[in-house]
Order: structure tokens, then C-alpha cells, then sequence
């Protein structure tokens, strides 16, 4: 194996290893980021969001058991029909457009505030690479997500029910959802789930500090509270979009 070969395998080892770092050792990783930013890194935890998001349609389609025919009282998981199949491409070209359109809502409104608050000047570039780094926390959940929901019990939507509800029938809809309520609406982790955003919102924000002070030189305080106002602006910006499988 060629010396090249073998140096460049290092290098994406070294990246992965520094993606996971930001998650148990956030400080060690963002003061070795601000130096040496990577863009790798970000798009490494853009496959893992990619894989996470796959993942998650597949729990939720096997999760669901639909009636193949009126009245038939079979019921198959969508997971085996070809309407999860035929998902699978929008699903990751939703998932690819989401996590670049919260990126670059996050790094303008890091930028902007950044400058108001009359920081440290640096290479724009740089600041969105770094804060990439962030979005592993949201890639984190979504797989924990999956993980909780795979342990569900299945719902069973009859013929009519599904059939309607795909069709934007808004009684279906209601009995659909009804019926989601039904079946996972007592248990305590579903009741959780609501606040999941909250977690990832603010994890991601404290990093979002960490990053920018080590980046841009700014103080504790002062990065908590840039790091807090872009997380209100991208909130009403990107909103629910940010993590859409949690």
C-alpha cells in the first residue's frame, strides 16, 4: 500500500475521531477546530445524518402495518411494500437539503452576530466548518430516536384509514393520528419525546459557544449569549425543520 494511501487514511481517521470528540470532549476538540478546521468533519456527520434519517423511515414504516385490501384484515408493514421503497430517495434528498439549509442558517446568523458584537475578525469559511461540527448532536438524536421507536408496538391503519389519510382526507388524518395515540400515546419515552428538541437545541447551542470562543477569541459570557441569540434566530428561521426525525 502506497505511503499516500496510508497517510490519507490516518487524516479521516484523525477527522472521525475529532467529530466524536466533540460530543465527550468538546473543549479539547473546538480549541484544536479552531486552528485546523476541516470540512470533512462536517460531512462526515452529513452521512451519519443521512444514514440516521434512513434509518428513522424504516423503524417508523415497520412500526405501521397497513391493510392490503378492504375488508381483507391482512395487514402488512409498510417497510415491506413499495411505498417505503419509493420513499427512499426524497427521503435522503429531503434529509441533504435540510442539513444544508440549517448550516448555512446557522453560520450567516453566527456571522451577523459575530460582527454586531464587534468579535474577533476571521476567514467566514472557517466559521462554517466549525460550526458543522455542531450539527453531530442532531445526528446523535435522530439514531436515538430510531432506537426508542423501534421498541414501539406496531399500529394497524385499515384500508380506508391509510388510504384516505395519504390522500389528505382530514377525518382519516384525525383517525390516523388517533390511532398513534392510542397505541404509543401511554407510554412514558413517547411522552419524552417532545422534549428531545429542547435537548438538541441547547446542546448544540453550548457548543455553538465553545466553537466561536475558541474561534473567534471572545469571552465565556459573551459567546453564550451570541451562541443563545443565533439559536432563537435559527429556531424562527428553520424551526421544526432542524430535526424533523427527533
Amino acid at each position: 500500500m502506497c505511503c499516500g494511501c496510508v497517510q490519507e487514511k490516518g487524516i479521516n481517521k484523525l477527522i472521525i475521531q475529532e467529530v466524536f470528540r466533540v460530543l465527550y470532549s468538546p473543549f479539547k476538540a473546538f480549541q484544536k477546530l479552531a486552528k485546523t478546521p476541516d470540512v470533512k468533519g462536517p460531512v462526515f456527520i452529513l452521512l451519519i445524518t443521512l444514514l440516521a434519517s434512513l434509518s428513522a423511515q424504516y423503524v417508523n414504516a415497520s412500526r405501521t402495518l397497513i391493510e392490503t385490501e378492504k375488508g381483507s384484515q391482512v395487514y402488512v408493514p409498510i417497510s415491506a411494500t413499495h411505498i417505503f421503497s419509493d420513499q427512499i430517495v426524497p427521503a435522503l434528498t429531503e434529509a441533504t437539503f435540510r442539513f444544508f439549509l440549517n448550516w448555512l442558517i446557522y453560520g450567516v446568523a453566527f456571522l451577523l452576530v459575530l460582527k454586531l458584537f464587534r468579535a474577533k475578525e476571521g476567514a467566514w469559511h472557517h466559521l462554517f466548518i466549525i460550526i458543522g461540527y455542531t450539527f453531530i448532536v442532531a445526528a446523535i438524536f435522530i439514531l436515538v430516536n430510531v432506537i426508542i421507536v423501534s421498541t414501539f408496538p406496531t399500529v394497524k391503519l385499515e384500508f380506508d384509514v391509510w388510504n384516505g389519510a395519504s390522500e389528505g382526507n382530514e377525518e382519516m388524518l384525525d383517525q390516523m393520528i388517533q390511532k398513534y395515540e392510542q397505541a404509543w400515546g401511554s407510554l412514558f419515552v413517547y411522552k419524552l419525546r417532545p422534549y428531545f428538541l429542547m435537548v438538541v437545541a441547547t446542546w448544540t447551542a453550548a457548543l455553538g459557544a465553545i466553537a466561536v470562543h475558541f474561534l473567534r477569541e471572545v469571552s465565556w459570557n459573551k459567546a453564550l449569549v451570541i451562541s443563545a441569540i443565533v439559536s432563537v434566530i435559527s429556531w424562527f428561521l428553520a424551526g421544526p425543520l432542524s430535526f424533523y426525525y427527533l
